[in-house]
């Protein structure tokens, strides 16, 4: 099978691997770094996916863990692959950050609790997002989320199955306008096939998601499996454990459940635009 230009997910796929690989040759971070010249914090970092590595280097890693040829060679391959430009890469962010990540991703499930979900934002909703940022951080902003948004169109387009409460639809953070227009534009996209928007009515009570939002990407075939992201206070963590995916998927589909369903979800967005109209 071709090989997708996706350099996140191939530092992340070769990170595991090379990882994998040395913990089968028995060595610790510590030996493997001494006989490679880098150090314990270095290695653990690349084996992170957090950095590319060099083809020379992966060689260099396959050849001390003893990895037959044949998966040297894909190795390497994957090492060449990972520092290729993408068609989807946004300039100015890191290559492991979220906008990196879902510019690999074939499909996102994503719960929003607080935001309208930002693959769904407009300009001027966006903006007022911002509004309290320095003008070069609210533009960097701005630029990166309007190019995400990019992704919901034209050839190849993400799947996006978004589930939003509504309180974060109607909370007024802009202008009376902004926010009609931001509803419109949701209840438009719901027409893309690639698209689906459910609504957890705000009269529900206790329900899962009110632990928070969070994300599930899916990837292109023979390359990384699903990854979970979630945002806190303090940053952000990626989760690629089976149980801790399989609990989110899990808590995707019960909130899924409660939701209205895309009509119903889309009716209500009318609705709500209307009354604001008033």
């Amino acid at each position: 099978m071709a090989y997708y230009s996706v350099p996140a997910i191939r530092r992340l796929q070769l990170g595991r691997e090379l990882k994998a690989w040395r913990e089968q040759a028995g060595l610790t971070l510590e030996q493997a770094g001494g006989d490679l010249d880098l150090s314990k914090s270095t290695l653990s970092r690349l084996e992170k996916g957090q950095g590319a590595i060099h083809p020379l280097h992966a060689r260099a890693m396959a050849e001390l863990y003893r990895v037959p040829e044949d998966d040297l060679v894909r190795l390497v391959d994957i090492a060449r692959e990972a520092r290729r430009p993408n068609q989807n890469r946004i300039e100015g962010v890191s290559a492991n950050s979220y906008p990196a990540l879902e510019a690999e991703a074939v499909s996102v499930r994503n719960f929003e609790l607080a935001y309208v979900p930002g693959l769904l934002q407009t300009e001027s909703f966006t903006r007022a997002l911002y509004a309290h940022h320095g003008t070069r951080e609210r533009n960097h902003k701005l630029h990166v989320r309007m190019r995400r948004c990019e992704r919901l169109k034209g050839d190849d387009p993400l799947r996006l199955h978004a589930i939003v409460d509504e309180t974060a639809l109607v909370r007024p953070i802009a202008e009376q306008h902004v926010l009609v227009a931001q509803l419109l534009h949701i209840a438009e996209l719901t027409e893309l096939p690639n698209v689906t928007v459910q609504v957890v009515p705000a009269e529900t009570g206790l329900y899962r998601g009110l632990r928070g939002a969070f994300s599930l990407l899916s990837f292109p075939p023979d390359t990384i499996g699903d990854l979970a992201y979630v945002d806190h206070a303090a940053g952000a963590l990626q989760l690629v454990k089976p149980g801790q995916l399989v609990e989110l998927s899990r808590r995707f589909k019960d909130i899924g459940k409660l939701a209205l369903s895309e009509a119903e979800s889309c009716n209500l967005l009318l609705r709500l635009a209307d009354r604001l109209s008033e």
